[in-house]
């Protein structure tokens, strides 16, 4: 398997590094989760700390539903891709990843809604 130097390299190059195997998938997946998880842990419980009203997470939230609809193109031109070149499986979870983060950006959309507080409504008698 490559180090993060050769496959930078590869790709300044216009190629990329494909595993042969299941298992080096998984690896490396692995690894890129597990590698970067105490460092992106603190780093967004820091963030998160920070924010002091409603209004603050807004900025977030809406870059966040922006970088979700890439996301989602992405998956959804990938899947359309794997079906056009008859990789069914591949397309049938490419899709359904396409599916799962369009809901997520409803919800995220939602979430962002809901920062701004729901104006005061007079008790009557």
């Amino acid at each position: 398997m490559p180090n993060r130097l050769i496959r930078a390299f590869m790709r300044l190059m216009g190629r990329s590094w494909a595993y042969d195997s299941v298992d080096q998938v998984r690896e490396v997946i692995a690894k890129q989760s597990f590698d970067s998880l105490q460092e992106r842990a603190e780093l967004h419980a820091e963030g998160a700390a920070g924010l002091t009203d409603s209004y603050a997470f807004q900025p977030g939230l809406v870059d966040l539903h922006d970088e979700l609809h890439d996301t989602w193109h992405y998956l959804t031109a990938l899947g359309s891709r794997a079906r056009e070149m008859g990789y069914a499986a591949l397309a049938g979870n490419l899709i359904a990843a396409a599916d799962s983060t369009r809901e997520v950006l409803a919800r995220v959309a939602t979430a962002a809604e809901a920062t701004v507080p729901a104006p005061e409504v007079p008790l009557s008698r």
